[in-house]
């Protein structure tokens, strides 16, 4: 599912009518009808509750009307305000508003201060407002009276549900330029629009609704939109399904180098999690001290003890071991528990230069290439990063605030240079590809911050990718389902004491759950 700023959404909506003949006035009533029956499907109340609608004059205004018109037929309440002169209003809005007044709707005009002063004393007799006042394409902060009429309904006690976008954001930016309307819900029109999924924009569009508006998917398609929803219903038909007659080598084998004096949790978390995905086989190459350790942890798991240092850390000479280790072998997974020390760091850079196989690198696997990323190269191989925000950081020299600020522009740069898979961690994960297509992940809650959720989601992902899964398939099932997981967990046991491990216990639910959903929506 594509993720659209405004210019793009106007382009699709122009497509679909010059190219497939579908009037703006059908798109405009469907997108009408949509609000009206999420109103009805999700306020079992609502012939109880005074409703007023606030319409602009522009095509946001239009589809306000034709959610008034349709709750005026149904014999609902409500009450309908045109915030500028009816003599303003063009194309399919003029029309709805002449079918809304001939339908006997009275629309009044709030053209200035005086005028919505005259009316707030009576806001507080309405239990829902409707806000079709500005849509997607305000540029900088609502200025004017409007300030007023918006801070107003925001301090309202009535429940508020936005068309298309909160009034006063921006589809073309999740930054909030000013007041806007602080929506409980939001409608939106076949694609969700960029403030609906980005903080800090994210957090005043309440509960998401896209809707259907009849827009045939390949007016969309046709834009050429690099900004994706990783979709729940498209992922369920990645999961890979298993022969009647099979055994454990047909689900691959990995190798997972992990693990120091001190951190073999990490380790053991890469395994756990990779056989909860369905891999058949993992070895797990640990130091020489941390192996015997390890190795009753998960009973699993094969393991394989490797040169250390002195310091309990993987020696320069564990590379020809580990090289050895990886015949027979479809991924490697590398980095996590591995520490920074200076050979090791090393010895990880010597290994992914010395081998071909596709390659998961990870926590200090990442951390070896600070400085040294023109060495990290996909070109002649498969290569899928997962650094959290910190490591991009050191990546590129940058600090993680100015990761956090340049996200998507930082991912696909990265991938297309690269030619890598990218896995951007944190609050909606990111995805992209070597083409710098971007897919942005919806699962996941602020519990996952805890030590090993990163080492999980790199099991999970290696899980998959040995099972031989498409690459990017495999990478947005395993996104998807580790924050799946940890959602599931949240639920029953609440955010706060999330740990790793429980991540990796609620896995086979999430898949559950993920395969129910596909097969009710295919």
């Amino acid at each position: 599912m594509k993720i659209l700023n405004a210019q793009q959404t106007k382009s699709i909506d122009q497509r679909a009518t010059r190219d497939y003949g579908i009037p703006g006035i059908v798109l405009m009533e469907n997108a009408g009808l949509q609000v009206v029956d999420y109103l009805e499907s999700h306020f079992e109340d609502l012939e109880n509750r005074n409703i007023l609608v606030l319409c602009g004059k522009g095509n946001n205004g239009g589809d306000g009307m034709v959610v008034a018109k349709h709750l005026h037929n149904r014999g609902y309440e409500l009450r309908v305000l045109l915030f500028g002169r009816k003599s303003d209003t063009k194309d399919e809005s003029l029309v709805n508003l002449k079918i809304l007044e001939k339908s006997g709707v009275e629309v009044q005009e709030i053209t200035d201060i005086r005028a919505w002063h005259d009316f707030l004393p009576e806001l507080a007799d309405f239990e829902m407002i409707v806000d079709a006042l500005i849509g997607i394409g305000v540029q900088g902060g609502v200025r004017g009276f409007l300030e007023e009429v918006m801070r107003d309904v925001n301090n309202a006690g009535a429940i508020r549900v936005s068309v298309d976008v909160p009034s006063g954001l921006s589809a073309d930016t999740n930054e909030i330029p000013g007041i806007c309307i602080h929506a409980d819900a939001t409608v939106t029109f076949g694609c969700p629009k960029i403030p609906h999924i980005f903080l800090p924009a994210e957090e005043k569009v309440g509960e998401v609704y896209i809707a259907d508006i009849g827009i045939p998917e390949e007016a969309v398609e046709a834009e050429g939109v690099r900004l994706n929803l990783a979709d729940p219903d498209d992922l369920a038909h990645t999961m890979p399904p298993r022969k009647v007659e099979s055994h454990k080598g047909d689900y691959g084998h990995l190798l997972v180098v992990a693990g120091s004096k001190g951190k073999p949790g990490a380790a053991r978390m890469v395994a756990e999690a990779a056989f909860r995905s369905g891999v058949g086989l993992v070895t797990v190459a640990t130091p020489e001290s941390v192996q015997p350790i390890l190795a009753p942890q998960v009973m699993e798991m094969m393991t394989e003890p490797i040169p250390e240092t002195r310091e309990g850390t993987v020696s320069s000479k564990a590379t020809q071991r580990v090289l050895k280790l990886l015949e027979g072998k479809g991924v490697l997974t590398l980095g996590p528990g591995l520490t920074t020390a200076a050979e090791t760091q090393s010895f990880i850079r010597e290994l992914v230069s010395e081998t071909r196989l596709p390659l998961i690198l990870d926590a200090d696997g990442l951390n070896a290439y600070q400085g040294h990323t023109e060495a990290l190269s996909g070109k002649d191989r498969t290569l899928i990063l997962t650094p959290h925000p910190g490591e991009m950081g050191r990546l590129l020299g940058i600090s993680s605030d100015d990761v956090q600020k340049n996200r998507i522009s930082i991912c696909q740069k990265f991938s297309t240079q690269h030619h890598c898979f990218l896995v951007l961690k944190g609050h909606r994960t990111l995805i992209s590809d070597p083409d710098g297509n971007i897919w942005v992940n919806p699962t996941g809650n602020p519990g996952m911050a805890t030590a090993g959720s990163g080492d999980v989601l790199t099991g999970i992902l290696s899980g998959f990718v040995t099972q031989g899964i498409p690459i990017l398939h495999a990478i947005l099932l395993g996104v998807y389902l580790h924050g799946l997981s940890a959602d599931l967990c949240a639920t029953r046991r609440g955010e706060l004491a999330l740990m790793a491990r429980d991540i990796i216990d609620h896995l086979p639910d999430a898949m559950a759950q993920l395969l129910k959903g596909g097969d009710e929506n295919s």
